[in-house]
């Protein structure tokens, strides 16, 4: 899910779910690698644990990157249903870590997790 200046009162604010986002650039080769991951297991993953997994463009969408302080890319963030952010990291991690995330967000231990590890 691509989340934008203009969508993020309905997707962020509206929403009861937790909020993953991971702020890209396309220009940018290690946030590609996080989106091929986010493309190829990570949105299901979060769907099927009822966590709103969504990516933003900085490049096409300033006033969110500036909203969250985004300076460098790949960031991700998750924004709970309370407005809290929880595990901003900056920079590409492994595989595991990005379904650790979506674990914790469910209240699970780090099962999926486990299996990249």
């Amino acid at each position: 899910m691509e989340i934008t200046d203009k969508n993020y009162e309905k997707i962020i604010k509206n929403n009861e779910k937790p909020v993953f986002i991971d702020f890209y650039s396309p220009t940018c080769g290690p946030c590609q690698m996080l989106m091929e991951l986010m493309e190829n297991g990570l949105e299901k993953y979060g769907e099927e644990n009822n966590i709103v997994v969504a990516k933003c463009d900085v490049s096409r969408n300033p006033k969110l990157a500036e909203a969250f302080k985004v300076q460098s890319v790949p960031f991700t963030i998750a924004v709970m249903p309370d407005g809290k952010l929880k595990y901003p990291e900056l920079g590409l991690k492994d595989n595991a870590y990005y379904f650790g995330i979506i674990d914790k967000l469910a209240g699970k231990g780090s099962f999926f997790s486990k299996l990249f590890g």
